[in-house]
């Protein structure tokens, strides 16, 4: 999500920008709601299907190398957020490099998708699936 100077500041702008973004967890991942039986105000949302998963193979043709400055050690979602313009894609970072938590992200070169490459492939499964017009 690419944001403007001047809808940082207005927090409705700022929202309506992330609603809107194809790069976004809402279309990621497809999810169900499921609640305690015994407590209706309970209810949780979980994850049933990956993109990054469902679309390993053809997007295993866009893995590249990356360094990783130190700074940025420990922190998978500003690294994503400075490769692909979003900090949605922090977790495909975590599993295209078999990193089970943010403790093992300081290692100085890791496999990455093109950030170019996987924005288009991304534009094409959403567009298939309906997720974007």
């Amino acid at each position: 999500m690419t944001l403007l100077p001047h809808n940082a500041t207005y927090i409705d702008k700022f929202i309506q920008d992330g609603q809107q973004a194809v790069l976004s967890l809402r279309n990621f991942y497809d999810t169900i709601l499921t609640r305690d039986i015994h407590r209706d105000d309970h209810i949780i949302r979980i994850p049933i299907e990956d993109t990054f998963l469902k679309y390993r193979g053809q997007l295993e043709e866009s893995i590249q190398y990356s360094t990783v400055p130190p700074e940025l050690f420990f922190q998978p979602k500003t690294f994503s957020l400075e490769l692909y313009e979003t900090t949605e894609m922090w977790l495909s970072l975590m599993r295209v490099n078999g990193m089970r938590n943010i403790t093992e992200f300081n290692q100085p070169e890791i496999r990455i998708y093109n950030p170019a490459v996987v924005k288009e492939l991304i534009g094409i499964f959403f567009k298939r699936e309906g997720k974007i017009t």
